[in-house]
């Protein structure tokens, strides 16, 4: 990571700490004590890996978990993961239950490429049954079985080919094996099992088998401008997706799986993309600007890529570490969220966020009120109540980028 993005950094975590809206842990990460007025639900879902779940090194705690939570339920009610290994389903869950967000997860599954895909799949299984014992439904949106297997396994082929195909059949052998297993549990609801892949990868026979496909439509990596590229998004994934699953006959449901912009490259041959658009805070904020509302508008579902960026990634350079809204330490970069809430699919509110820090709910620290007392409009309210706090902070906060700007 860049020393400026080390330092804005600091002076962000600093400035939240001194109005109580955080409080920096012993790691040098921050923890929510209260409502941010400067979050906002905004977006539709969002991707979420924890820290520390790649095998064989699993650091994953349910503290760090926990605190993830706080701020993505102050984001959107739906996240997505990717895999279930390093018990990061169970810290979520638990996470919910600990500070009552109203979260939905769409639990990733992920499938091995390699010989050992059936051992690979049973230890996330084994782990997904544990966890709806424990918690329930209520939660779930959905079982997401692989998460760009089939890209992988065909490469530079396509989906069609002889190894797209074979790759196919077997996704969709896990896809059916996931069903059966929850059909197994007698459960009072119907989870859909769907799979998420490439916006390329999509093909007819590939929607007739699963509830729901998530597309990952990439502008950056389709050489697009930034100003624009949120139009580039809309028109991709209705052609290359959409219409391409629209004729199957179980009506899958389609969601965009990840789109977002980097705001960094860790080597300069990797700052641009083929448009020469660089990898920057003003390229991400654009394409929130011109994404987020108009999506939520037209009634897209998506999630957005991603929740905060991912140190192990420098092992592949360039800007695959670089995506998240926060940096890793959950400090928020120099972004402004867009203003166009979504809804819930469980119809909560952040008002009935519990931070375990505090014991009280934001209802309560950011009006004083009762969570039974506050509607699903003082909840809005709530989130943007402390309008005092909120204005001192944007002008701490733009006094101290000011002087990161002047130092660096």
């Amino acid at each position: 990571m860049r020393f400026s993005s080390i330092f804005s950094g600091a002076l962000i975590s600093f400035v939240a700490a001194s109005f109580g809206l955080a409080s920096t842990l012993s790691d040098g990460s921050v923890t929510a004590t209260a409502l941010d007025p400067n979050l906002t639900r905004s977006f539709h879902g969002i991707a979420y890996s924890p820290s520390g779940v790649i095998l064989p090194n699993c650091g994953a705690t349910q503290e760090a978990v926990t605190n993830d939570v706080l701020l993505l339920a102050q984001l959107t009610p739906r996240i997505r993961t990717y895999a279930s290994d390093c018990n990061q389903t169970l810290y979520i869950f638990e996470a919910i239950r600990q500070t009552n967000a109203d979260l939905m997860v769409w639990i990733g599954i992920y499938l091995s490429t390699g010989t050992d895909i059936d051992t690979v799949y049973e230890r996330q299984w084994t782990a997904i049954e544990s966890v709806i014992n424990e918690y329930g439904t209520k939660n779930i949106g959905g079982i997401t079985v692989g998460n760009e297997f089939l890209l992988l396994s065909y490469g530079d082929g396509t989906a069609t080919d002889a190894t797209g195909v074979a790759a196919r059949t077997t996704l969709l052998s896990y896809v059916t094996k996931a069903k059966a297993a929850l059909s197994a549990l007698d459960l009072n609801v119907t989870i859909p099992v769907g799979t998420s892949d490439a916006g390329s990868a999509a093909t007819l026979a590939l929607c007739e088998g699963v509830d729901y496909y998530q597309a990952n439509v990439h502008p950056w990596f389709g050489s697009v401008d930034y100003r624009g590229a949120a139009a580039w998004t809309f028109n991709f994934f209705e052609k290359f997706d959409v219409e391409v699953c629209a004729p199957a006959s179980n009506n899958p449901t389609m969601y965009i799986a990840e789109t977002g912009w980097p705001t960094s490259s860790d080597n300069a041959s990797d700052a641009t993309n083929g448009a020469g658009s660089p990898a920057s805070i003003v390229g991400l904020q654009t394409f929130m600007d011109e994404f987020n509302c108009q999506a939520n508008a037209n009634n897209t579902e998506y999630f957005f890529f991603e929740f905060k960026d991912e140190t192990w990634k420098e092992i592949y350079g360039g800007v695959e570490p670089h995506w998240g809204l926060f940096y890793p330490n959950r400090t928020l970069k120099a972004i402004t969220i867009p203003e166009c809430e979504v809804s819930s699919p469980l119809n909560g509110t952040v008002a009935q966020l519990v931070f375990p820090s505090s014991g009280s709910t934001a209802a309560q620290t950011s009006s004083g009120a009762s969570p039974s007392s506050t509607s699903s409009t003082d909840a809005s309210s709530a989130s943007r109540s402390g309008t005092q706090l909120g204005a001192g902070l944007s002008t701490v906060l733009s006094l101290s980028m000011g002087l990161a700007t002047l130092l660096l």
